[in-house]
C-alpha cells in the first residue's frame, strides 16, 4: 500500500506580469474640498421646509440639517430627506392607517363614496417625488410647490404616475406623400 500524501497549499503568489505596477490609493488632502462639501444648501432642511397649516405638526428630528417630517391626526405623514452629496431632495407622503368610512344613504352615493375611497392613495402605501436642488433657483418655493401640489393631492387621486409624451408627427401615422410613378435612375 502507498501512503497518501497530504495537500499541501500553495505559498507562492502567482507571477506579476510585466511592467505593470500598483498605483496608490488615491487619498484626499485637507486643502481638496469633497463632493458633499461643494454641494451644501444655503439654510439646514428643517429652515427650508415648507409651513403645513394645522392640523399638519413639524416632527423634531434627530438631524433637522437633513430630515424634516410632518404628521396629520389621521396618521398621514410627509417626510422630506436630503440625499447624500446634496443633489436632491427626497419627498414622500404615506397614507394613514384608515379609509373614510362610506356614509349610509342611497345605492348612488355608496357608490360615489367608494369610488372616491378607491382612487386614493390607500392605507399605509408611500408617494414619492424627488426635487433636484442644483436645478433650483428657488428652492424653498420649488420644495413647497411640490408638497402642496403633488404630495398633499395624493392623499385624495391616487397618482398614476407622468404621461407618456407624444410620439414625434409621422410615427404610427399613415404615409400620405404622393408616391412618383415610374423608375428612378
Amino acid at each position: 500500500m502507498t501512503e497518501e500524501q497530504p495537500l499541501v497549499p500553495r505559498v507562492q503568489p502567482p507571477p506579476r506580469r510585466a511592467n505593470r505596477s500598483r498605483k496608490p490609493p488615491r487619498r484626499r488632502g485637507a486643502h481638496i474640498p469633497s463632493r458633499d462639501d461643494e454641494r451644501r444648501l444655503e439654510h439646514p432642511l428643517n429652515e427650508i421646509a415648507p409651513h403645513l397649516e394645522p392640523p399638519w405638526f413639524k416632527e423634531d428630528s434627530d438631524t433637522p440639517e437633513r430630515t424634516t417630517l410632518y404628521t396629520h391626526p389621521e396618521g398621514h405623514r410627509i417626510g422630506l430627506r436630503l440625499q447624500p452629496g446634496g443633489m436632491s431632495i427626497q419627498t414622500w407622503i404615506t397614507a394613514g392607517p384608515d379609509l373614510p368610512p362610506i356614509p349610509a344613504g342611497t345605492a348612488e352615493e355608496k357608490a360615489d363614496a367608494q369610488a372616491a375611497n378607491d382612487a386614493r392613495l390607500q392605507p399605509g402605501r408611500t408617494w414619492h417625488a424627488v426635487l433636484i436642488t442644483h436645478t433650483s433657483k428657488a428652492l424653498a418655493a420649488d420644495l413647497g410647490a411640490l408638497v402642496h401640489e403633488r404630495l398633499l393631492p395624493a392623499l385624495t387621486n391616487k397618482p398614476r404616475g407622468f404621461p407618456a409624451p407624444a410620439p414625434p408627427a409621422g410615427i404610427g401615422q399613415p404615409d400620405t406623400a404622393p408616391q412618383k410613378e415610374g423608375t428612378q435612375k
